[in-house]
């Protein structure tokens, strides 16, 4: 990543009217290539207060190095996100995700739809004016954050979903057994949360549970 430009156009970054609380937590993994001290990427991100907790190549187990930095963001700068890369953007996602952002020299059509399916926030190609920095890494953190949103909202629509199955069963099997109304078998099962002190959809787990472990035909042994 050409960073070049950085010292002529200093004198345009804002960089200095930023209160120094303001960047001061946000912390970052920076992945490069050649992660050198003299890094113009790492230079510009200091300046603006940032925190680079670790600069590492992307030869190091990035996993490995969230779990043990535990940085806010993920910054990296390469020529073009390889495949193996994507996909460890796209475990990083799963296992422990955070906002990425790519600064690449490259792109193509592939690589920027492969690079949104892994998670990542901001794919930035083409050289970087260290003064849009404090603007890409604020954008890419609010993409996350709704993507993140989003992402809890849909879980939480799918837990409600399975517990209503659940109680449904549940209130079916009680109505079988008890030869009870679904009114009453409702309120037996509310009756038994309470008691237990668990959900109703713990409730009706344990009894279809059950149910089905008295069912299962016990095996003859051979003679």
């Amino acid at each position: 990543m050409d960073l070049s430009k950085y010292k002529l156009n200093k004198s345009k970054s804002s960089a200095k009217n930023i209160p120094a609380t303001e960047n001061k937590t946000v912390s970052i993994l920076l992945i490069e290539k050649l992660p050198k001290a003299s890094s113009m990427l790492k230079k510009a991100l200091k300046d603006f207060d940032y925190l680079i907790t670790k600069h590492i190549s992307f030869e190091e187990n990035i996993i490995k190095q969230i779990e043990l930095c535990q940085p806010d963001i993920l910054i990296m700068a390469t020529d073009l996100p390889s495949d193996k890369l994507l996909n460890q953007l796209a475990d990083i996602n799963q296992l422990l995700p955070l906002p990425i952002v790519i600064f690449a020299e490259h792109d193509t059509p592939k690589v920027i739809q492969s690079a949104i399916e892994a998670g990542v926030s901001a794919y930035v190609v083409n050289e970087i004016f260290p003064q849009r920095l404090k603007s890409i890494i604020s954008v890419a953190n609010e993409r996350f954050k709704a993507t993140e949103l989003l992402r809890n909202e849909l879980r939480k629509a799918k837990t409600q979903l399975e517990s209503r199955k659940y109680i449904e069963r549940a209130k079916g099997l009680i109505m079988q057994q008890k030869q009870i109304s679904e009114n009453e078998a409702y309120g037996t099962l509310r009756k038994m949360a309470m008691d237990q002190g668990n959900s109703l959809a713990i409730v009706s787990k344990n009894i279809i549970d059950v149910c089905e472990l008295l069912s299962t035909p016990t095996p003859t042994p051979n003679c």
